[in-house]
């Protein structure tokens, strides 16, 4: 009896000890990794059933989240906010394929950058990374090279073939740096950052939401350190022009169809409103237009 559970002890530490583990593969815990999904491919169109497919193929336990598939065509600015609003809410050991607008310089380059959050980013070098690298820091970041993966040239491939298939590969278990070189340098949007001069509070618009809100990336912290109250009236310089508004908690602080400023309860960051109406159509603003406020 004690000859055979010995055997049977011998055996399944043997199997223990043997495991496989494949060439670059990431710890059992971080195999088949969520992957969410984020382009300004729009909700109808014929790149989102390639990109899935792309990475199903690639990875066939693959778990896929939506992000947004409606950032606006080929802005930068807003793929950018929204990557890193859900970087905050997303635990560790997520993959992200982020594709928006990914032919703007001559030759594409792909990156796989991971954060101190240990969430892996896979994005073309365009600026999408500018506020996820800012506000979770920087662990390592790879420029995709590695040519043998592809049946093509990689500049001659489309994003969702080259970023679905390593982000596919990542997420079941891959390490970024199995699919190129480190690099330290990555593109990054000009955003007037948030400052207080010469009794002026400066900032920049970073996202315009559904209904027409221009959030910028002024905290409600900064505009309390700038003197803002409920009931002031502020005044709001566009490069189209200045805008008269109340400085307000909710929306109904103002009439319908005047312009109000508050703080966002859900982002704690100063936006710019019409109560019932759309600013950034009325004012033509959009991410990234700089602002800036006096009293």
């Amino acid at each position: 009896m004690l000859k055979k559970i010995s055997l049977m002890l011998i055996l399944l530490f043997s199997t223990i000890t043997f495991i496989p583990v494949a060439l670059g593969c990431a710890s059992q815990k971080e195999v088949n990794m969520p992957i969410v999904l984020l382009t300004d491919y729009g909700s109808e169109d014929y790149r989102i059933s390639q990109l899935n497919g792309i990475i199903y193929s690639n990875n066939p336990e693959a778990r896929l989240i939506d992000a947004s598939y409606s950032v606006p065509a080929f802005d930068i600015a807003t793929g950018a906010f929204i990557l890193d609003i859900a970087a905050k809410e997303f635990p560790e050991n997520v993959v992200f394929i982020s594709i928006v607008a990914p032919y703007t310089q001559p030759e594409t380059k792909y990156l796989v950058l991971t954060t101190n959050k240990n969430q892996i980013f896979v994005l073309p070098d365009n600026g999408l990374l500018t506020y996820v690298a800012r506000n979770s820091g920087i662990k390592t970041i790879y420029q995709i090279t590695k040519q043998e993966l592809f049946d093509k040239p990689i500049k001659e491939l489309v994003a969702e073939r080259v970023q679905g298939k390593i982000g596919a590969l990542i997420a079941s278990g891959f390490r970024p740096q199995d699919f190129g070189i480190p690099v330290t340098t990555f593109k990054t949007l000009d955003i007037q950052e948030p400052a207080i001069t010469d009794h002026r509070l400066m900032g920049t618009i970073i996202y315009i939401d559904h209904y027409g809100n221009a959030i910028t990336n002024i905290s409600g912290k900064t505009s309390n350190e700038f003197g803002l109250k409920p009931g002031d009236l502020v005044n709001v310089d566009l490069p189209q022009g200045t805008v008269s508004a109340k400085f307000g908690i909710i929306y109904s602080d103002v009439p319908k169809g005047e312009a109000i400023v508050l703080v966002s309860n859900s982002l704690g960051m100063v936006q710019l409103s019409i109560n019932l109406g759309n600013f950034a159509s009325t004012y033509g603003v959009k991410a990234g237009t700089k602002i800036e406020l006096d009293k």
